[in-house]
């Protein structure tokens, strides 16, 4: 007769050998009835050779390959938020709101004409004017150095930006942002309104600030990939090891080509 399989509770097939058990000369003892019984574990759905195994792998190596798109994502973010940041510094709310990070930085207060805390007595509301304070502002040199600020920002994106045609220009732009970021993260050291009390409860203005941990981080990732391109155009045969397979047999994705500054 057949073996006879149960399905059980917990996933597991019971395995029964009937052709043997249902004969009474052939029965033995405990151990032997046992050994006729088998527990067999379900099988895993993503055993190698099965349907589940080579749809898992097709996506796997599918994300592999868009590496370097997703980089050049990289610099479009990066991009779009320095250019939208860097042009509300034109913009006397934006320029204010940032004189609290300058005034206390020890590498950047000599742009003020004004020493630390005094801007305290003269801070606008978002939107708020008041002509005392904006004159204060004014002699402060407040919006000049907002104004220099912010197309420093800009300049900086657009070259970051260019990296997705020329490793040279996206090499420069990502290394002046992750100076940039290193300069702005410093703010949580130097500036007190970044905190409401102590380490860790950061107040309104060290919680952007700390967000710059990301944009130092795609930055050095923006850096990274420019400086392999770079090393690429010195020597052509440098093997491209980014979008290699997982077993080391060759690449699954290169760069796609362009030309270089």
């Amino acid at each position: 007769m057949a073996d006879e399989r149960t399905l059980l509770r917990n996933g597991s097939v019971l395995t029964v050998d009937k052709g043997v058990g249902d004969f009474p000369e052939h029965r033995g003892d405990e151990l032997e009835r046992r050994d006729r019984c088998q527990i067999q574990p379900p099988e895993p759905p993503y055993l190698p050779g099965t349907p589940a195994h080579h749809m898992m792998q097709s996506y796997l190596k599918w994300l592999a390959r868009r590496q370097p798109y997703f980089i050049h994502l990289v610099r479009i973010a990066i991009f779009v938020v320095m250019a939208w940041i860097g042009g509300l510094k034109f913009v006397p709310y934006e320029a204010e709101s940032i004189v609290p990070f300058v005034a206390n930085s020890p590498v950047m207060k000599f742009f003020y004409a004004k020493p630390a805390p005094e801007y305290k007595q003269y801070m606008n509301k978002e939107g708020e004017l008041v002509p005392k304070n904006r004159a204060w502002h004014q002699e402060n040199r407040t919006y000049l150095f907002a104004d220099a600020l912010g197309t420093v920002i800009i300049a900086i994106g657009i070259l970051l930006l260019l990296g997705v045609f020329s490793p040279k220009l996206g090499f420069v732009g990502a290394l002046l942002a992750a100076g940039m970021s290193f300069v702005t993260l410093s703010f949580l050291i130097t500036t007190p309104e970044a905190w409401v009390s102590h380490f860790p409860y950061l107040a309104g203005g060290g919680r952007l600030v700390v967000k710059d941990l990301i944009m130092l981080s795609g930055a050095l990732v923006c850096l990274s990939s420019s400086a392999q391109e770079l090393l690429r155009t010195m020597d052509p045969q440098l093997p491209d090891r980014r979008g290699a397979g997982p077993d080391g047999a060759g690449p699954l994705a290169r760069t796609p080509s362009r030309d270089h500054a």
